[in-house]
């Protein structure tokens, strides 16, 4: 199991995907907190509605990261570098479970240091405009907490539906017309059916849904929404793991 470790750590060290997809979530990240602070009239709104305006991005980083998560495990195919794992470690069920849990401390990190970035330049840059930044209260913590989570378990679920359907291209692009366009409309015309679809309950991971606190009727609690979504994860590994063994990968 430490070699695997070892392996996948490597593997994002060596290749260009990791630092290609960390550019991209920095990218998101600063450019809106930058368009605020350049073109904020003073006075127009108060620090915690402009903390809320400087971690919007990171609703753009959760996409990069699913997209990195996919990219993770079909890159191995799309190379041929899977047949050399598969060699070394003929038990493809331990191959598939270490990759999801190495992309998934990346994406917390990744996540974590988005938000660190973004509440940085607001207590740097905002000053400037006049508004004074608030320190992050303990609901602002709880919130940050859920999106770090919320992060890496979707950074996961990439790699499990990369595991699933290998190929890159196809996969990259169904997961995203899906996640923007298709579920969002499940959840606007049949949001009885939308709440249990995977990217709507990641999002209610973050959101507040029903449960001991008031919410949106119709909606998952927290508990719930987080139990779902490893769920979702747990279900395509082992879809996965079970197509991958009836598979050849050579």
């Amino acid at each position: 199991m430490s070699a695997l470790l070892r392996a996948e750590l490597l593997k994002l060290r060596s290749t260009r995907t990791a630092l290609g997809m960390g550019i991209a979530a920095a990218l998101v990240t600063v450019l809106p907190a930058v368009l605020l602070i350049a073109f904020l009239p003073k006075g127009t709104i108060g620090g915690d509605e402009a903390r809320s305006i400087l971690i919007a991005g990171s609703s753009l980083v959760t996409y990069i990261l699913l997209v990195f998560g996919i990219l993770g495990m079909t890159g191995e195919y799309r190379h041929g570098t899977i047949t050399y794992t598969y060699l070394a470690t003929p038990r493809r069920g331990r191959v598939i479970v270490v990759k999801l849990a190495v992309y998934a401390v990346v994406g917390c990190l990744a996540m974590l240091l988005a938000l660190l970035l973004a509440n940085l330049i607001g207590v740097v840059g905002l000053p400037i405009r006049g508004v004074s930044y608030p320190a992050p209260d303990g609901a602002a913590l709880a919130d940050y907490a859920r999106q770090i989570v919320t992060a890496g378990l979707i950074t996961a679920f990439g790699v499990a539906l990369g595991a699933l359907f290998r190929a890159q291209v196809v996969t990259v692009a169904g997961t995203l017309l899906w996640a923007l366009m298709v579920e969002p409309l499940i959840v606007a015309l049949k949001p009885h059916i939308g709440t249990w679809l995977p990217f709507n309950v990641f999002n209610q991971v973050i959101s507040l849904g029903i449960g001991t606190e008031s919410g949106v009727a119709g909606e998952l609690s927290r508990p719930e929404a987080l139990l779902v979504a490893i769920a979702y994860i747990a279900v395509f590994t082992v879809a996965a793991v079970f197509i991958s063994m009836r598979r050849d990968v050579t």
